[in-house]
């Protein structure tokens, strides 16, 4: 596969699963983003992203860091978080150094190697769980 796939995973409209293709450019990656950037506005509560990546997908050339960054300042307000599924360890040092430079995706940016992880990992971060949580029994 080459590029990006993406979609609803659920009825509800609160997950998109994308998969990204062995081969891709940083322009699949600025069409994909802006697709799921349409995808989000349509509805008016927190959706997250699950983006399933191989290991041995490379990086493209360029200054990832710029296009990172470029890619989720476009995302709207009630984008939730992103959970990067079957990076590479170059993938996931990536990732570390996004976060740390940019405060504001900390949190927001999580990586894990297994696709059940990455529900739990939503799961526990919606807002009706986090308010939940904040109940005084």
């Amino acid at each position: 596969m080459i590029g990006f796939r993406y979609g609803w995973d659920d009825p509800e409209y609160t997950v998109i699963h994308a998969t990204m293709g062995q081969y891709w450019d940083w322009d699949d990656f600025h069409e994909a983003i802006d697709g799921m950037a349409s995808m989000i506005q349509s509805v008016d509560h927190q959706v997250d992203i699950i983006v399933v990546m191989r290991p041995t997908t490379p990086i493209p050339e360029g200054n990832a860091l710029r296009h990172l960054k470029t890619g989720f300042l476009k995302l709207p307000s009630n984008t939730g978080i992103h959970v990067l599924v079957g990076a590479n360890i170059l993938t996931y040092r990536v990732l570390r150094m996004l976060t740390r430079r940019y405060t504001y995706m900390q949190g927001r940016l999580l990586a894990t190697s297994m696709l059940g992880d990455a529900y739990r990992i939503v799961a526990r971060n919606r807002p009706e769980v986090l308010e939940l949580d904040n109940c005084v029994a």
